[in-house]
């Protein structure tokens, strides 16, 4: 019997390779297909009883869901962003004043370069433009002091005509409050603002009738809607004349008092 040729073994081999590789490809497409039919079942337990596009939208859903880090964090950075947004600068007032009138009345102690420390009496209207700015037509009253003007008279060998000289300012002023805030007062919560005064007067008295530069600052406290507590230090600047001698003095006063907001609600 002849031996079988070097061809005719190497194709055998070839055939036997061949076969085993195709089962092979067989097994993993069969595996893959196993795979998918799985995921299906999970898709179609999960879409319920619901129709075959509805099945396809689940599944699609389940493939892009995003996780719960995910979600949060997306979350944080919108909250971020809504807060960069708001104005800048904006408070929340519970008491507004803008194109509100006030009116006032206060009293206090009025501090004289040349004069004894006496009282004043005062009372203003003031309309608001804005809740920072506002308008401010004042007056005030006091006199000179009866102590004072005795021991002159002692001093100089001269006797002053009128011991009880009143004093009385006019004044128009621009009122700037650029610092709105709250505080605890006891166990209640209470609004503020503090705000500057500049402006101008007119003085009316025996010793000094001219003009006089008024610089100031004070503070309200507020109290419902219409009310407010107030508290005031000014400076004014003035000439005056007394003993046939002029100097250049700066009188303070500082006064408390109330103001009333109208109309009565904001």
């Amino acid at each position: 019997m002849r031996a079988p040729s070097p061809t005719l073994l190497a194709a055998l081999a070839l055939g036997a390779f061949t076969a085993l590789a195709a089962g092979a490809g067989s097994a993993r497409a069969d595996e893959a297909d196993g795979g998918d039919r799985r995921a299906d079942r999970k898709a179609d337990k999960a879409a319920g009883g619901r129709s075959e596009g509805d099945k396809k939208a689940a599944k699609g859903e389940l493939a892009l869901a995003p996780r719960t880090t995910e979600m949060c964090i997306d979350q944080a950075i919108a909250d971020r962003l809504a807060v960069k947004r708001k104005r800048r600068g904006a408070v929340d007032r519970l008491f507004v004043k803008q194109g509100r009138h006030e009116i006032s009345a206060s009293g206090g102690y009025y501090a004289s370069d040349l004069l004894s420390g006496t009282y004043l009496l005062a009372g203003s209207y003031t309309y608001h433009m804005t809740d920072e700015t506002a308008v401010e037509f004042s007056g005030a009253w006091t006199h000179a002091n009866a102590d004072l003007i005795r021991a002159l008279e002692d001093k100089r060998g001269v006797v002053l005509t009128e011991t009880y000289a009143r004093m009385i300012f006019g004044e128009a002023l621009l009122v700037w409050s650029p610092v709105y805030g709250k505080l605890r007062l006891g166990g209640s919560l209470v609004h503020f603002d503090l705000h500057a005064d500049l402006g101008v007067g007119v003085i009316d008295s025996t010793t000094s009738r001219g003009a006089s530069g008024v610089l100031g600052f004070g503070m309200k406290l507020f109290a419902g809607k219409a009310l407010a507590f107030r508290i005031d230090a000014r400076n004014r600047t003035f000439r005056q004349e007394l003993l046939e001698e002029r100097f250049l003095v700066n009188d303070t006063a500082v006064t408390a008092g109330l103001s009333l907001f109208l109309p009565f609600r904001n």
